[in-house]
């Protein structure tokens, strides 16, 4: 037998094995539905979905996969959307992890349990596609009738398990079609592109698991080596085999157990030294023979990936020639510290990125830094306010639309937010206020990778990061029924949580930074306050954020015309909690011992005081040599309590 025979289709089944039959495995599923999991094939309830918490539980620990499957998930999908499937990634469980599906039919896709966090268990459910795959570690069609409830009697389901090196099932994937043609061999073409995709799905998996071992990829042609591989093995530096894909496993009659371990001289007639220097080189297909059949086969040998060294000094920030805005925003708080540094871990990763916080935790001016840091720096950043937008707009705003689209549209049409973000970075704040209809159309962009205007037939790539924002508790907003699940897992691949200015353990140095920048735009020089107005500053609890910190400073220094922010020139609010905190101004006779209120205001009383004697308490010759104006002479007097002898009884 030629060695490509051995191995297996997509799927791992071998197509010659007949004491498995299809048929047989629905049969004894179903006897198990009824006397195990005592399931009643007529019960009516919708399907179990799991919340967006729970979820979350069955994800993280498939965060590694779920990067490489969605890939070969978005090629299946986009061959077979036409024919009415939806594409399911399952855990181990039967849980869906992620799905792709055509939002047009997103009602009636709930309502049949082809959603994101739905449970296809036997025990759950009965006979299905998912739990057949699962329990037999094989591909199979569960069509129409053989499902076990009646709800789901109309469905056709795909599924083919996806091999870990352990030779366990890590995930299953499944194409569904909620309408298919009653005979069943219909889908024996779908079922083929599911264990094929699935195949791709696990090759690349282990690549990206082995990627710093030496590995060889075998096929027993020459010609479609690089395109098509088959079997797979990872070396250590020593030659031995750490681990093999289950094509490899199946072609020669090995177990993980058996194979893991053994040198690779002892399965091939070639030495280690060959594969190495094979590496090295230009890649070129070597010519092997297993020592074990003496059959022939094709290799390609892939170097282990160099790790470039990081210091000690560089791993805190990662700092990277862009990122001085984030680490500016950042400050001297851990958390916005922690924040900036995930944020540099991520961008550049394909990776959306939601950020949490209050209304003017300042989210828009992190995602421009985020922008700023990445390599999309020099394209457009474009901010879109999700919750500014009329419902009536929204739908142009993003998506553009074509010349006569509307009554009142440009006459020559007009580029939404997505096109004009092309290349760049997409900002979409206050995202838990995109109204549903948008939702839906919003995940096929992300999905697709492409938009179609208003009135257009035709859809035009866009290449986009998306960052977005909100204040509100997206997990609420998808348990009642506000907010797509499906988007919402979508959107945060990374999730950052900004602090409230109140929280933030550097709020001092940030109110003095932002009064500096404040005064600079306005008066071209650094702003100042007094000692009693940064004290206010510190205090207040600021519901309103950095946001609202900018707006006030920005005002007390137009009212005191440039000069450092006194009390009085706040907000009264600032003002009240601070001055029923100082005790009643007192008159000072000018030659008598003063009584100081605090240190801070006995030491700017004695200040002045000394420079008003100077000049003979001449009030403008005072302001002149301290650089201020007359009136914020008069104003501080009056604050500190001094009296001119002149006008002293």
């Amino acid at each position: 037998m030629a060695f490509s025979s051995h191995w297996s289709a997509p799927g791992h089944e071998a197509t010659s094995d007949i004491s498995w039959r299809a048929d047989d495995v629905i049969e004894r599923s179903r006897q198990r539905s009824m006397g195990v999991h005592r399931l009643d094939p007529g019960r009516s309830d919708p399907p179990r979905v799991l919340t967006a918490t729970a979820l979350q539980d069955h994800r993280l620990p498939m965060e590694d996969l779920l990067d490489v499957a969605r890939s070969g998930m978005e090629s299946l999908f986009l061959q077979i959307r036409d024919a009415g499937y939806v594409i399911l990634l399952t855990d181990a469980h039967g849980v869906a992890v992620d799905f792709i599906s055509n939002p047009l039919l997103d009602r009636e896709l709930r309502q049949a349990g082809l959603y994101l966090g739905s449970c296809w268990s036997e025990e759950t459910e009965g006979t299905c596609a998912v739990a057949l795959a699962n329990l037999e570690q094989r591909s199979i069609t569960v069509h129409h009738e053989e499902h076990f409830r009646v709800p789901y009697r109309t469905l056709s389901c795909s599924a083919a398990p996806l091999l870990g090196v352990d030779g366990q099932v890590q995930a299953v994937l499944d194409a569904s079609a909620l309408y298919s043609p009653d005979d069943k061999r219909s889908q024996h073409l779908v079922l083929q592109m599911v264990k094929s995709t699935a195949r791709l799905i696990e090759n690349a998996q282990f690549l990206k698991q082995f990627d710093r071992n030496l590995v060889l990829r075998l096929a027993g042609r020459r010609d479609f080596l690089e395109v098509a591989t088959e079997g797979l093995l990872a070396l250590d530096e020593e030659g031995r085999i750490v681990a093999a894909n289950q094509a490899f496993l199946q072609s020669v009659g090995r177990t993980p157990a058996m194979l893991t371990g053994a040198h690779v001289e002892d399965v091939f007639n070639a030495r280690m030294e060959r594969l190495l220097g094979a590496s090295l080189a230009h890649p070129e297909p070597l010519a092997l023979r297993l020592l074990h059949s003496g059959e022939r086969c094709f290799a390609l040998a892939r170097g282990p990936r160099k790790l470039t060294p990081v210091t000690e000094r560089q791993r805190p920030m990662l700092h990277t020639p862009d990122d001085k805005a984030l680490r500016e925003l950042a400050g001297n708080d851990a958390s916005m510290t922690r924040n900036a540094q995930q944020a540099l871990r991520v961008v550049d990763k394909g990776l959306a990125i939601l950020l949490q916080g209050e209304s003017g935790t300042g989210k828009e001016a992190f995602a421009k830094a985020i922008h700023e840091a990445s390599t999309r720096r020099s394209k457009a950043f474009v901010a879109v306010n999700c919750a500014a937008i009329p419902d009536t707009l929204i739908e142009s705003e993003l998506f553009g639309y074509k010349e006569g689209a509307f009554t009142g549209a440009r006459s020559k049409g007009a580029r939404g937010k997505v096109q004009q973000a092309h290349g760049g970075t997409l900002f979409l704040d206050e995202i838990g206020d995109m109204p549903l209809a948008m939702q839906t159309r919003l995940l096929r962009v992300l999905a697709e990778r492409e938009v179609t205007p208003l009135g257009s037939e035709t859809s035009v790539p866009v290449d986009i990061q998306i960052v977005c924002a909100t204040h509100r508790d997206l997990n609420e907003l998808v348990a009642n029924g506000l907010f797509r699940l499906d988007l919402f897992y979508r959107l945060n691949g990374v999730t950052l949580a900004l602090p409230s200015l109140h929280e933030r353990t550097d709020k001092e140095g940030l109110i003095r930074q932002l009064l500096q920048e404040e005064g600079r735009s306005l008066y071209a020089r650094a702003g100042t306050a007094s000692p009693h107005a940064l004290a206010a500053l510190q205090t207040y609890h600021w519901p309103g954020n950095i946001r609202q910190l900018k707006n006030i400073l920005r005002a007390a220094l137009a009212l005191s015309g440039g000069e450092a922010i006194e009390l009085e020139h706040l907000p009264l609010d600032i003002q009240g909690a601070m001055r029923a905190s100082l005790p009643p101004p007192r008159m000072l006779s000018i030659g008598l011992p003063a009584s100081p209120v605090d240190a801070a205001a006995g030491s700017e009383r004695d200040d002045l005081v000394q420079v008003l004697r100077a000049h003979h308490w001449n009030i403008t010759h005072a302001a002149r040599s301290l650089g201020i104006c007359r009136a914020t002479v008069y104003r501080r007097m009056q604050k500190l309590g001094i009296v001119s002898p002149n006008q002293q009884a």
